[in-house]
């Protein structure tokens, strides 16, 4: 991986880039890659159930949501990514003109040639979906010199969908095509990921996840090394002279 490369991951809510693609964006940015991470809503709403609990309702949602941006941030510091917040309400997530537009432009200044964002499809979390939606629509528009024209624009982008919530083809679509070995920064997207305490079941969820995905990363490999992996889902055709 080149000094010089650029990985953009628009993250529907605080956690999510962390437990769903930590691994793989800690490896980048131990590369040196330059690696950013958009966190569209702090998910004070519909993704703090355990805080909202255990405050028995007696607490706000600004409240909560500082709570998330904190564990964001430390989470972030111990992966050596960038993070940059949003602050959207969740819950639903959705995306107007002046929304998109702002994707638009940090698309277009971070000019990065990977972009990492949910699947297309997500029943069990709508936000999710929109997240997708809104990423898929600013890529494009991004190559479009009358959208933001003060701007440059980019040439396509390879943009790869992280774990849904539930990985079930049936109901999702989503299909592992691309394992990342993380095995020797398991510990680091470990650590990374306790630091979400509103979300104290992230831990042990996307330990065994990842370990599940370990398994068939080292079996398509042939490769009994690899014990954590994650996986990821092509979401743009791939051209070339030769397969990759």
């Amino acid at each position: 991986m080149a000094h010089a490369d650029r990985i953009l991951c628009i993250s529907a809510h605080a956690a999510d880039f962390c437990v769903r693609a930590g691994g793989t964006l800690a490896r980048y940015a131990a590369s040196g890659a330059d690696v950013r991470v958009v966190v569209l809503s702090p998910g004070a709403r519909g993704e703090s159930n355990e805080f909202w609990k255990a405050r028995q309702g007696r607490t706000t949602e600004e409240e909560v949501a500082e709570v998330r941006r904190t564990e964001a941030r430390k989470a972030a510091e111990i992966l050596g990514v960038e993070v940059v917040f949003y602050d959207y309400r969740d819950q639903p997530l959705t995306f107007d003109y002046e929304r998109l537009m702002r994707l638009v432009r940090e698309i277009r200044s971070f000019r990065p040639r990977v972009i990492i964002t949910h699947p297309a499809r997500e029943p069990y979390n709508p936000d999710h979906t929109a997240a997708y939606q809104a990423t898929m629509d600013a890529a494009y528009y991004a190559g479009l010199a009358g959208v933001e024209p003060d701007l440059p624009v980019l040439a396509p982008m390879q943009i790869f969908a992280c774990e849904p919530t539930q990985p079930l083809t049936e109901m999702t679509g989503f299909v592992p095509e691309y394992f990342i070995d993380i095995t020797d920064v398991m510990d680091t997207k470990m650590r990374a990921t306790a630091e979400f305490r509103a979300q104290p079941y992230h831990v042990e969820r996307y330990r065994t996840r990842s370990q599940q995905r370990g398994t068939q990363a080292a079996y398509v490999a042939g490769d009994p090394a690899i014990k954590f992996a994650e996986a990821f889902q092509r979401l743009t055709p791939w051209t070339g002279r030769l397969f990759p």
